[in-house]
């Protein structure tokens, strides 16, 4: 998928990096000194800044100056993207436990496997395989945000007694019962308080229970998803198709994110919105297995 047009930079950062554009700076000098030492330094130094200022602000109005401007700063943005991605892409795969890493270490071993067999039967890369690249590595980065969702589920799972509390809630309301019944309001009012509790608890692990079904199927189906792009390499599609299939399986996962974003804790959000770095043929998944 193309990345987003940045928005355009505001007409003064266009004008300030005429200012600072190296030829401008030398001349400017080279006219600022002479003026000043050239003996009419009053009349000659503000007609060197008026022609400064009239250049810098024809330079930053041509759109081919424009164009260059964006173009830098777009390859910044860009630039930096990349870096934080990778960053957090390491941080994700560190979380892993050795099972789950051996599960996606196989995913991505599958994918890169394809992905070598199509280059030999077609003699090279094609336009379209960057298309793929790019839509396999969202995938893979959305699966690897998957387990590390289902792993934090599992552990919350863990560390809590789904059956103490529903016991715990049986006995508090027949306190609670027997307080009303004493017409002890002082006892009545702690007891409604902490069975309001127990009830948050049993939905918060209930729904956690049925998240961490939701994820073991999704992470199936991305696998499927995967494995069936990476081999659609060797058949050598045409554009169109490719494209029609690569929208297809990003248009499932825009959704599948969207349910994802609704179960993660503020911590993983922030994982979760991050872009796909270069999963394939990286490095740092052979380091980490």
């Amino acid at each position: 998928m193309a990345d987003p047009a940045p928005p355009r930079p505001s007409f003064r950062r266009y004008f300030g990096a005429a200012f600072r554009n190296k030829w401008n700076l030398l001349l400017f000098g080279a006219g600022a000194a002479f003026a000043a030492l050239s003996p009419f330094p009053d009349a000659l130094v503000p007609i060197v800044l008026g022609v400064e200022g009239l250049f810098a602000l024809g330079l930053a109005a041509h759109p081919r100056f424009q164009q260059a401007v964006d173009a830098r700063l777009h390859k910044e943005t860009r630039t930096a993207t990349a870096v934080s991605s990778s960053q957090m892409f390491l941080k994700l795969l560190d979380r892993l436990d050795p099972r789950d890493r051996t599960r996606f270490r196989q995913l991505v071993t599958h994918c890169e496997q394809m992905q070598d067999l199509a280059s030999g039967v077609g003699g090279g890369r094609s336009p379209a395989d960057d298309m793929r690249q790019q839509a396999l590595n969202r995938l893979l980065f959305f699966h690897l945000r998957l387990l590390i969702t289902r792993d934090s589920l599992l552990t919350f799972l863990d560390q809590s007694n789904l059956l103490e509390i529903k016991d715990r809630q049986v006995r508090t309301e027949r306190q609670l019962a027997t307080a009303r019944a004493n017409n002890d309001a002082r006892l009545v009012g702690s007891l409604e308080d902490t069975l309001k509790d127990l009830t948050t608890r049993i939905a918060n692990l209930e729904k956690a229970e049925h998240d961490a079904k939701f994820i073991e199927v999704e992470l199936e189906r991305i696998e499927g998803k995967a494995q069936a792009l990476a081999e659609s390499a060797i058949a050598r599609q045409d554009p169109t198709e490719l494209a029609a299939q690569v929208t297809a399986f990003t248009d499932t996962l825009k959704l599948s994110e969207d349910v994802e974003a609704r179960m993660v804790s503020l911590q993983d959000l922030e994982l979760s919105t991050t872009d796909a770095p270069m999963i394939l043929n990286s490095a740092a998944v052979r380091v980490r297995e």
